[in-house]
């Protein structure tokens, strides 16, 4: 019997070590989109993707200076930030102040060689909308709340298209309607969006956030929480449909508790390709 008791408890230790570990660190996730909408000028170009930093009481300003130093080494084209800025427990305005401004003060020294994106998450609005804002406006941070960014290298070009948050915003759905015929990226903090518009709107690659991958799952294969109504769906890194894919990341912060188990917390680099579209 005491031996038994004795598995226990080194069990319960190796795993509550586990979880308490894993929700501190991160990795670079690399992936190739290849589609024949890309063009010469566009091949190789580089895009850094993150989301749910969920900056609060358990996220060390030292980890997300790391993470912005590993995003500036990896010398990326754009990066995109998936929203969800604060994490849950952040609740009074001073602390919503205080918070950002340190939050900001750190992603104010990422470098990207075109320009930084970002769109809202669910966790962006309530007390802390404004004042995100005013962080967002005071930074080189371009805001694509339902809005079109053409990027131009040469005569070719790729768009970036953000859509409000589907809970806590107004998303437009007219704004992904049309079909350029230039490679779209479409970008919306909840991959439910894809979902629920999918008959309606176009677009080459989806991006999201919001799951953080299940976060606790049991050994990567299933997660008992993903916050999407489509259950394991978006808990995959990507998801492929006809002619085009979605990218899910399992975000950089943590939510509610900063744990993790098999969803480790990453920074995904995506290099385009040109050429027939492949599944990775």
């Amino acid at each position: 019997m005491a031996n038994i008791l004795y598995i226990l408890l080194y069990l319960f230790i190796f795993f509550t070590s586990w979880i308490l570990i894993e929700g501190q660190v991160y990795k670079v996730r690399k992936t190739k989109i290849k589609n024949n909408k890309i063009k010469d000028n566009f091949d190789n170009f580089k895009i850094v993707f993150i989301s749910d930093i969920h900056y609060g009481r358990f996220f060390r300003a030292s980890r997300l200076i790391s993470i912005v130093k590993m995003i500036n080494k990896l010398d990326p084209s754009i990066i995109i930030i998936g929203g969800d800025y604060l994490d849950i427990s952040v609740k009074s305005k001073s602390d919503v102040t205080k918070y950002l401004n340190k939050e900001f003060e750190i992603l104010r020294r990422l470098r990207a060689q075109i320009g930084i994106f970002t769109v809202l998450g669910n966790h962006d609005y309530f007390n802390r909308r404004d004042s995100l804002l005013n962080e967002i406006k005071l930074s080189s941070f371009q805001i694509l709340k339902n809005k079109k960014k053409v990027i131009n290298i040469g005569k070719e070009s790729i768009e970036l298209i953000g859509v409000d948050d589907l809970v806590e915003g107004n998303p437009d759905v007219n704004i992904l309607k049309k079909n350029s015929g230039s490679f779209t990226i479409a970008i919306s903090h909840n991959p439910d969006f894809f979902s629920d518009y999918k008959n309606v709107i176009n677009y080459d690659l989806g991006l999201a956030g919001h799951t953080h991958g299940g976060q606790v799952t049991f050994f990567g294969l299933y997660a008992p929480c993903t916050s999407s109504k489509y259950g394991q769906k978006y808990v995959k890194n990507i998801v492929h449909e006809v002619n085009r894919d979605i990218l899910v990341t399992k975000g950089i912060g943590n939510g509610v508790l900063p744990i993790r188990f098999f969803a480790s917390p990453e920074i995904v680099q995506i290099n385009l390709k040109t050429g027939t579209s492949v599944k990775n």
